[in-house]
């Protein structure tokens, strides 16, 4: 489809603007021209395959005319034969294909890619029909389209499986008006000191501070923090975090376009536009392949008629046709058609084992990557909290029973670790932010951080040295009990994930993370990372992974937030966790991983580059058995039968390499469990 901005015409806007100011097209516009250029392509493919087969019969049920060349117009009688209405539908078929991929031809041709695919396979099925294989020339357009909307439609069902990922948590503002009525409103609409009512398990909408109530936030898709944060009355909370808790009331600080959660998505528009657009590995191919065959042909023309002393009658014919079944053989059809299976075989292989992958570049972009860098919350731990330290019995006992009575998260890690019946507690006070009080058996107990055990008068308390989140159990008025250190679980594949990845090639493996940085350096310490950056922002990540994507290396980015997308997107590969992702991650990466399964990422790596490995593979032997037919053709050890063997041997290439890039679809992983 065209780019209004740039005039480029290619199959799919995303693969051919690379230009950072170049506008961008509508989704649903990209999505309404997406879906015109598949029923065109479906059309011309079935009027295309209703001639060739239509004429193909007619043509070997007219015994009289068994070929159909230029020299039979001279044959009044050839006009009333079948093999002239043959002749009629060959052309009638292969014109609307041809005039197509000329008019995609003229445009790239315009953006100055003189030699692409389009520009080669016109050059050669126009030569092939010139000297009559009109059958070859209708069948190599045909068989391109076919390899395209192969591909495509590999391309297709992973995004539409990854839309079926994408469900956003509602976005909206509950509003309290001045009679003290809540409505619901958007939030581009609230002002500057309205007041909102968040509510147990919403997102805020809105920056803005506290006017009332206490509550946990989770600002893990926010900055990555892994720990809840205990937030009251007065204090600033960001759009993006998700209340765990209680009741707040909040009033507006700044407006939606002002807001965090909108400034992240800013600078994921931005990253996007920035992002240069890789061109599809064919296209690549192409600019080689054309011009280096093109000059052969004429090179073998030339040569020929000059040694024929210039004499048309005298050997410059016979040396045009050699010239011209060159181009013949030449022809890309195990080309346009074998690379594009083999990414549809590779991308179809990958969704089976839940790897989503967006596309042939974004597989070949992978396949090429020689850093990685991960998010820590969600992506490398699994988010959610647990006890990494082993208290007295009889103390765990205690905690669980008071914490039991709480909805704080890190109350739920003490209770749910303790397997066994609870003590019944009494008199139960709860301070938000703080601690929890109560007694049993007699004896009143506290459980909370140190500043809370500090003012029910309890002393020596043994401080932990961990960056971890730490709750302390004691007597009030009495002696320190127990600690409890709470952290964010590390994923159990992790490090075996961490090792497959460096034996796929990975030579650096770094970890950027919003979390304090002692708690970034212990997680990547214990699953063997090379490199840890703790308390960065969303801008700081981006700018680490631009770095490191414009220098030597391919970076590849794994995260699951939202403050990971514009690195996602600055990434040469962006990985998503899909599972528990955010939205904003799974539609800016180029790879969604459907199970959050880190082993995956490492199984992604290693189909990308058996992929490619497959897809050089088909064109080294099509190119290699092209070569052995054309000094075939050349030497003139074919002599008469020059032409009949260059319409076979393209096909038969073609049905080789097309074996060669199914075998893709037999795929086996290599890291996780057959399925």
């Amino acid at each position: 489809m065209s780019c209004p901005c740039c005039s480029s015409h290619n199959h799919h806007h995303d693969e051919c603007c690379a230009d950072e100011n170049c506008c961008h097209i509508n989704p649903e516009e990209e999505e309404k021209e997406e879906r015109k250029e598949k029923i065109r392509n479906i059309v011309l493919l079935i009027w295309g395959s209703v001639c060739l087969i239509t004429a193909f019969i007619l043509q070997k049920v007219d015994a009289r005319y068994i070929d159909i060349s230029w020299s039979l117009f001279s044959d009044v009688n050839f006009y009333s034969s079948l093999s002239f209405i043959a002749f009629l539908l060959y052309t009638v078929g292969y014109l609307p294909l041809f005039l197509t991929i000329g008019k995609e031809a003229l445009e790239e041709i315009k953006e100055g890619n003189f030699f692409n695919e389009n520009t080669l396979m016109l050059v050669a099925t126009a030569g092939a029909y010139a000297i009559n294989e009109h059958p070859e020339s209708l069948f190599v357009v045909l068989f391109s389209i076919v390899g395209e909307t192969l591909e495509d439609y590999a391309t297709s069902k992973s995004k539409r499986s990854i839309k079926k990922l994408v469900n956003n948590m509602p976005l909206y503002a509950h509003y309290i008006d001045s009679d003290g009525k809540v409505i619901e409103k958007e939030p581009e609409e609230l002002q500057i000191g309205d007041r909102i009512e968040i509510r147990p398990g919403e997102k805020v909408s809105v920056d803005g501070r506290i006017l009332s109530g206490k509550s946990s936030m989770d600002l893990s898709s926010i900055n990555g923090e892994s720990l809840p944060k205990d937030v009251t009355e007065g204090d600033y909370i960001y759009s993006g975090s998700i209340n765990l808790s209680s009741l707040l009331v909040m009033e507006v600080g700044k407006e939606f376009k002002d807001s965090t959660l909108s400034k992240i998505m800013e600078l994921v528009e931005n990253q996007e536009e920035k992002k240069a657009k890789a061109e599809k590995f064919i296209t690549r191919f192409a600019k080689i392949y054309t011009p280096v065959v093109l000059i052969i042909a004429i090179s073998v023309f030339l040569f020929g008629f000059g040694f024929s002393n210039w004499s048309w009658v005298n050997g410059g014919r016979d040396w045009l046709y050699k010239a011209l079944s060159i181009l013949l053989i030449s022809c890309p059809c195990a080309l346009v058609i074998a690379v594009p299976i083999t990414f549809f075989a590779g991308i179809g292989s990958a969704s089976k084992y839940g790897i989503l992958i967006k596309g042939s570049i974004a597989l070949e972009n992978l396949s090429k990557t020689t850093t990685i860098m991960f998010d820590k919350t969600g992506t490398l731990t699994k988010g959610k909290f647990a006890l990494i330290n082993k208290p007295d019995k009889e103390a765990h006992h205690i905690a669980a029973s008071l914490e039991s009575k709480s909805t704080h998260p890190l109350a739920k890690v003490i209770t749910e670790s303790y397997k066994g019946d609870l003590y019944q507690v009494e008199d139960l006070e709860n301070n938000p932010g703080y601690g929890i009080k109560g007694v049993i058996n007699n004896e009143t107990y506290l459980i909370g951080n140190k500043a809370f055990l500090e003012k029910n008068n309890v002393t020596e308390i043994k401080e932990e040295e961990t960056p971890f989140k730490v709750l302390y159990l004691a007597k009030q008025n009495g002696p320190f009990i127990a600690s409890f250190i709470v952290a964010d679980e590390i994923k159990e594949e992790a490090i075996e994930a961490i090792s497959s990845l460096k034996k796929e090639g990975y030579q650096k493996t770094v970890m950027l993370s919003g979390d304090d940085k002692r708690i970034a350096e212990d997680v990547a310490l214990k699953i063997h990372l090379d490199e840890a950056q703790g308390q960065l922002l969303p801008d700081e990540k981006l700018e680490v992974v631009k770095q490191a994507a414009n220098s030597s290396s391919m970076v590849a980015y794994v995260g699951d937030g939202i403050n990971d997308s514009p690195s996602i997107l600055a990434a040469n590969a962006g990985i998503a966790m899909g599972g528990l992702g955010s939205d904003a991650a799974i539609e800016a990466s180029d790879i969604v991983i459907m199970d959050d399964n880190l082993k995956k990422v490492a199984e992604a790596k290693h189909l990308a580059k058996k992929t490619m490995t497959t897809a050089k593979v088909v064109i080294f032997t099509s190119i290699a058995l092209k070569l052995l037919f054309m000094i075939l053709v050349v030497t003139g050890l074919l002599g008469k039968f020059a032409m009949i063997v260059s319409g076979l041997s393209d096909t038969g290439v073609m049905i080789i390499c097309v074996l060669i890039a199914l075998s893709m679809s037999f795929y086996k992983p290599k890291y996780l469990k057959k399925q």
